[in-house]
Order: structure tokens, then sequence, then C-alpha cells
């Protein structure tokens, strides 16, 4: 296995501490870009290369192989496909708007440094992830195992990219596509990771506080980073959601849905989409996680639990009556 931890508990210890005195801190991050260790290989000699890139990426070439549809790296057409895929004049093209739009990372750099101190100062026990960019072709917005978190670029290239335009993507997912949404995603998605969803408990309570300790936890891990944003959010949208809290709340209780295990109930609440259609097609889509993110904020101000503890609490109905929520 290849992908070691970056900082081991004692360095990341060690580091947190240098770093506590200083304003903004963070933890020295370096992501490895494997778009560009990919997109510039010699194509006629890429077989040469093979060996390297397995020793270099392991299961995250792996990976990229699975989600792009290509032979596995230990496979003898490997190289031809991987070949095929790098030089596609579509791959070309995104690659080019890619290096365009992203020239360096030091920005991102250093917000995963101060989210990722923020991260080893809440959880010491936890390991902190080696960071990898890459293009998957339009598939997977990441990868992620106990200390690898990979992102595709491609996904964050600005709403208006001429890309999502000709894959005529509807709106309401380009608007999530700017950069500015790329460090919660990808911290949601390493929480995510880190405290899976119990779905022995897959009720419309247990969905919305899930995914409102998610955001939640994000919120600790980057505090400067506005709700509108965590969210995913227009302001207008965001006023919808802080005007209607207790509507929302009244309507989920009065039409007994909050222990609804109805699949088709849960997917319109927490699904991606333009508009919560179980509330009115002013809402924003996945409103109902903004109501489950409040609820899990009262609880926490009451119970003066930890970060984790909270986290590893599966007791959804536990949470909401010591919440004690009242919008």
């Amino acid at each position: 296995m290849i992908f070691k931890i970056q900082n081991s508990k004692i360095l990341v210890l060690i580091l947190l501490f240098i770093f506590s005195c200083e304003r903004n801190p963070e933890i020295p991050i370096t992501i490895d870009r494997m778009e560009q260790t990919l997109f510039t290989l010699p194509v006629d000699s890429i077989s040469e290369y093979i060996p390297q890139l397995q020793q270099r990426y392991d299961d995250l070439l792996l990976e990229l192989s699975l989600e792009i549809g290509i032979a596995t790296p230990d496979a003898p057409q490997y190289p031809e496909e991987l070949a095929g895929f790098i030089t596609y004049p579509d791959m070309q093209f995104t690659y080019e708007r890619v290096m365009e739009i992203y020239p360096d990372l030091k920005e991102l750099e250093r917000g995963f440094g101060r989210a990722l101190y923020n991260y080893g100062r809440i959880f010491p026990d936890r390991a902190i992830p080696s960071i990898f960019t890459l293009i998957s072709g339009f598939n997977s917005k990441g990868y992620v195992t106990n200390n690898i978190l990979a992102i595709s670029l491609e996904h964050y290239l600005g709403r208006d990219e001429e890309i999502y335009l000709r894959l005529m993507m509807p709106g309401y997912e380009r608007y999530l596509k700017d950069r500015k949404y790329l460090l919660p995603d990808c911290m949601s998605e390493w929480i995510s990771y880190q405290f899976p969803f119990n779905d022995s408990i897959n009720n419309v309570l247990a969905n919305i506080l899930y995914h409102g300790k998610i955001k939640y936890a994000v919120n600790q891990l980057l505090p400067a980073t506005p709700d509108s944003i965590l969210f995913g959010y227009s302001p207008a949208q965001m006023r919808w959601c802080r005007n209607n809290t207790a509507q929302m709340y009244t309507f989920l209780i009065e039409n007994r849905l909050l222990f609804s295990t109805d699949q088709f109930t849960i997917n319109k609440l927490v699904g991606h989409a333009p508009f919560t259609s179980t509330f009115t097609s002013e809402s924003p889509g996945r409103a109902s996680i903004w109501l489950g993110y409040r609820i899990i904020a009262a609880y926490m101000k009451r119970e003066k639990v930890s970060l984790e503890e909270m986290l590893l609490n599966n007791d959804y109905q536990q949470i909401l009556h010591k919440a004690k929520f009242r919008p």
C-alpha cells in the first residue's frame, strides 16, 4: 500500500502546537496533482511508466480505472486504454480548462491546511488524509479511503463553464460547480466517510439529522464559511430556509413524516433537486437538511458532548428529544 498517512499522530500534535500560535493556524499540505502526471505522460511510451504510476498512486489508480471504464492497471491492455483516455479530445479539452482555472493549488492547499488543522485538533486519534486531484471523466466528484482524499477538479470549473453547457447540465447542478464549494464538499465527503450513515435506521428523521450532523461538523472545521456556501444556496434560498424553519418542522410533524421509512419520501427530502417538492417550489433542494442542522445545533448547545460523540450517536430519536428544538 503506497498511500501512507502524511503525518503520524506525534507529528500532527507537534504541528498543531507549532501552528496554534498563528492567527489562522494551518498544517502544511501539498496536493499531488494526479491529472497533471497522467495527462503529460509521453503516449508512445506510456507502458514504461505504469510501474511508477502503480507505486505512486496504487489504489487511486485502480479506482480511476473503474470510474472511467478502462482495464485495471495490471491488465495487458491497460497502457493502450489509459492512452486512449488521456488523448481523447474531450478529455484533453477538459484538462486544458482545469489547468487554466487551477494553474496552481496554493490557495486550496492553505484551505485544506486550515481545515485539517481543526480536524487534527478535534479528532487527534484519526488520520490526516493525503490530498490528490484528478480528472475522472465527469464521474464521481472524488474518492475517499482511510487516508486518501481525492478531488475531481473538472467538477469545479465555475457555473458558467462551457463544458457544463455542452453537457446540458441543469442550472441547479451548475450552480454548485463553483470553486468556493470545493473545500466544504471535500470535508463533507471526508467526514461522511469517517462517520458513515447507519442504514439500519432509515427513516426521514435519521436522514435529515445525519446530514445535519455532517453539515455541523464541516462548520466546525471551516468556521469562517457562510451558511450559504456550506449548503450550496443562493442568498434568497438561504433566507427562505431561515424564514421557514418552523414551517418545515411543523409540516413534517403534522403530516407524520418524521418517522416515515418510505424511500420515495426520503429521497424527495434529502436528494439533490431544484427544490424540495415536499415543501414548496420556492424552497431550495434538500431544505430539510437545514432543519436537521438546526436540530443538531440545538442538541450540541444543550448536551455539551464532543463532536465525535455526537457524530457516533445514531440514536436520532434521542437526539431529537434532547435537543428540545423549538424553532
